[in-house]
């Protein structure tokens, strides 16, 4: 793979604690609040990405039928049919 997974410095982005005054980078560099509104917007996601997050979660209300977001169980509940009527609503 030409990428490595890391998890950031514990004191990136902290809102509360001991790190909650101290503005980092993911890597654990100190940064002042010029550079730290510079960059942020690289290591934080934005309101567009949360738009776009919430476009992708259309609901489904068909019987059978799984929401984008779900994979499907491989049996329903008491092995019940995926299309089995679980709850019945009055008219």
């Amino acid at each position: 793979m030409s990428f490595k997974l890391t998890l950031p410095h514990v004191a990136f982005h902290r809102e509360i604690g001991e790190f909650r005054d101290v503005q980092a980078s993911p890597e654990g560099t100190l940064l002042d609040e010029a550079i730290w509104q510079r960059e942020k917007d690289k290591w934080l996601p934005s309101s567009a990405d949360g738009d776009f997050i919430a476009s992708l979660m259309k609901p489904i209300y068909e019987p059978a039928r799984f929401a984008g977001w779900i994979a499907s169980p491989r049996v329903g509940i008491d092995n019940k049919p995926g299309d089995f009527e679980y709850v019945k609503l009055a008219a």
